[in-house]
């Protein structure tokens, strides 16, 4: 079985969750140093979990399959831009191409949409979740997708990342600076205040944690705030559009769907409910 392209150029990026060895490729995916082995699936992606396992499951196909019809309506194309453009502001294009790599990555769209970008890249997506993974591998032609525990030590060698995205995802600073390298940056989007609202109200999602941006600082209390961008628009959104929203996040999973349904009914008196958008992407130098 031959890897693809992507996932055979990311190779002498990784690294074995288990020693920390390197990768060769085998007839069936890899295998390191030491001999600690590793398949492909089928669909493509290349599972490296450590020896605590996969802890908990990720997202579910429901949520992917949600998430995956609601960013493709283009719904959060503003934000795909925002992230994109932070990334060719921010870090340089060594001369073999730059490596992007995001954790947390889902159906791989906003790191698609950096490597539709000018000039030779390959993007490195991780998610916990299988069902991601199957999205994540075919989202674009030069991304390597992993499915791997992004709480823990990331299978991925020391300095080899030029740039990473963390997207309404966890955020791991050490290993993000261990994996950057010098002068590589990170893009973190977070929600701003009011965001989703009033869908997220009326439908009972979960909130943000107000503590969010005292925790940024912290997490990045040691890193140089390079630069910043905001998106703040108003989304025209039609039920089906809330539907997906309200599942394809963390809400997704404590969500009843008849009771969905009804909440869907009561928010909406029109065919379309304006829904606030509201982000900011900024971007920190990994420090010296």
């Amino acid at each position: 079985m031959t890897s693809p392209t992507a996932l055979l150029r990311s190779l002498p990026l990784l690294r074995c969750p288990n020693c920390g060895e390197g990768f060769e490729e085998t007839d069936r995916g890899v295998v390191c140093g030491r001999g600690h082995s590793f398949d492909r699936a089928r669909q493509g992606y290349l599972t490296l979990f450590g020896p605590r396992g996969r802890r908990f499951p990720g997202d579910t196909p429901d949520q992917v399959a949600a998430r995956e019809r609601f960013l493709g309506g283009g719904w959060y194309a503003s934000v795909a831009d925002a992230v994109a453009g932070a990334v060719r502001a921010s870090s340089s294009s060594p001369a073999g191409g730059p490596v992007v790599a995001e954790f947390g990555a889902g159906t791989g769209y906003y790191l698609a949409h950096v490597l539709d970008g000018p000039g030779p890249a390959l993007g490195l997506g991780a998610d916990i979740s299988a069902a991601a993974a199957r999205r994540l591998a075919r989202a674009h032609p030069d991304l390597a997708a992993l499915v791997c525990d992004t709480w823990g030590p990331l299978p991925v060698a020391d300095g080899v990342v030029d740039a990473l995205l963390v997207v309404f995802a966890p955020r791991h600073p050490a290993e993000f600076a261990r994996v950057l390298r010098p002068g590589g940056v990170a893009v973190v989007v977070t929600p701003g205040d009011g965001h989703l609202e009033p869908l997220r109200s009326r439908l009972g999602m979960l909130g943000a944690d107000p503590t969010k941006d005292a925790r940024l600082g912290e997490d990045f209390a040691e890193w140089e705030a390079v630069g910043e961008r905001r998106v703040n628009v108003r989304l025209p959104l039609d039920r089906e559009a809330a539907r997906d929203l309200a599942v394809m996040g963390p809400s997704g999973v404590h969500l009843d769907q008849a009771d969905l349904e009804v909440a869907i009914d009561r928010a909406f008196d029109d065919t379309t409910l304006p829904t606030r958008l509201h982000v900011r992407v900024r971007v920190f130098r990994r420090p010296a």
